[in-house]
């Protein structure tokens, strides 16, 4: 079966003036994966505007996620497109037993670019937030993809102990995670597998540099619903990142200043978790990672580009296994092993933009590639 990278729009318009929710799917790895994107309320083409991934918790649905996180408003009023994606069965593949097993990192890196594609959405500003399950996710992105995530958010998730001691970034990624003390469901104690919050933050720090002692401050207590909220900073970090905790006393399994029921327990009113995320987010980028950017080992040159003929070579220390590539519309044209050998005998390619991605056990690399033929 063919697999298919980008978008196939069940509705999509050349220009924007208000704000728009488009329904979009399209075929990754033998799976019809769908979402929902929301274009802001100033949304122009001609804009490269920010993107968050909004990841759902388990048994959860995009829909919900973008219902109980008002994240639409938020958008509206700072100017970022915002997605909200399904997982496979309702779930996301972070390491849980039962859970999905989909290729999920894959999948988000290629709706990322089918958006940059779509939307012109600024791949220096492509951040990850999650709740619960989505929250592993986000983590799970940070450890493996920092060099195209700016930024993560978790709220109500943590780590797997297994992908926690896989997990080697090379990059420092800015940390908000947001969690109830009184968390039942993901424990911010941990147990079942699961890292503590404080392991996590202490992990993070350790990635990033952080000071050892964070600032500690007590916000208002403006709702009285039985709980309230301590924020934790660690900065300044390497490459101008920073952690900081939002610890929710007495705070459940949900989503801080929801709109309706997200979870279990109490769900604080006193901040807005979505508010917060945008406010934390909003002042990385990756471009501000610049000495440990230099030392990635995924400096791909791939030579001729423009392409004239259909010799194609590969100079990169990542040991890539395979190449595959597309035309602009998301078909495969063809596939080649490239384990043993740089060289990569191209078919005829008509003069036009085509897409290149180079994988292997651990990674992937989508490279945009002219041909003048």
């Amino acid at each position: 079966m063919k697999k298919y990278l980008f978008i196939l729009l069940a509705a999509f318009q050349t220009t924007a003036t208000f704000s728009q929710l488009i329904n979009g799917s399209f075929q990754f790895d033998g799976l019809m994966r769908t979402y929902n994107v929301y274009l802001p309320a100033d949304y122009q083409p001609g804009n490269s505007l920010p993107l968050i991934l909004a990841l759902h918790g388990y048994t959860q649905t995009g829909q919900s996620m973008m219902t109980f996180s008002g994240f639409n408003q938020v958008a509206d009023t700072a100017g970022f497109v915002v997605v909200y994606p399904d997982g496979i069965g309702n779930a996301w593949n972070v390491g849980f037993s039962g859970g999905s097993t989909a290729d999920d990192v894959g999948f988000l890196l290629a709706l990322t670019d089918t958006l940059h594609q779509r939307y012109n959405i600024d791949y220096s500003r492509v951040y990850a937030t999650g709740f619960s399950n989505g929250g592993f996710m986000s983590y799970r992105l940070a450890c493996e993809t920092p060099d195209r995530i700016a930024a993560i958010a978790p709220v109500a998730g943590t780590m797997t102990v297994e992908s926690a001691a896989s997990c080697a970034p090379g990059l420092s990624v800015p940390v908000l995670h947001i969690h109830g003390t009184s968390d039942f469901v993901v424990s911010y104690n941990g147990g079942f597998g699961n890292l503590s919050v404080d392991q996590v933050i202490n992990l993070w720090n350790g990635f990033n540099q952080c000071p050892v002692q964070p600032t500690i401050e007590n916000l208002p207590d403006i709702v009285a619903e039985g709980s309230t909220v301590q924020r934790y900073t660690w900065s300044p970090c390497s490459d101008d990142s920073r952690v900081v905790l939002l610890k929710v006393i007495n705070g459940g399994h949900t989503w801080p200043g929801s709109v309706g029921v997200t979870g279990i327990g109490i769900t604080n009113r006193d901040i807005n978790a979505s508010s917060e995320i945008w406010n934390f987010v909003k002042d990385f980028s990756r471009p501000l990672i610049t000495s440990a950017y230099a030392v990635l080992p995924s400096q791909t040159l791939v030579y001729p580009n423009p392409l004239t003929g259909n010799l194609l070579r590969i100079n990169s220390a990542d040991n890539w296994q395979t190449a595959e590539f597309f035309d602009v519309s998301g078909r495969e044209i063809f596939e080649q092993d490239i384990s043993e050998n740089s060289l990569i005998q191209v078919p005829y390619l008509e003069a036009g933009i085509y897409f290149l991605i180079l994988k292997n056990e651990k990674k992937r690399e989508i490279i945009k590639l002219i041909s003048r033929n």
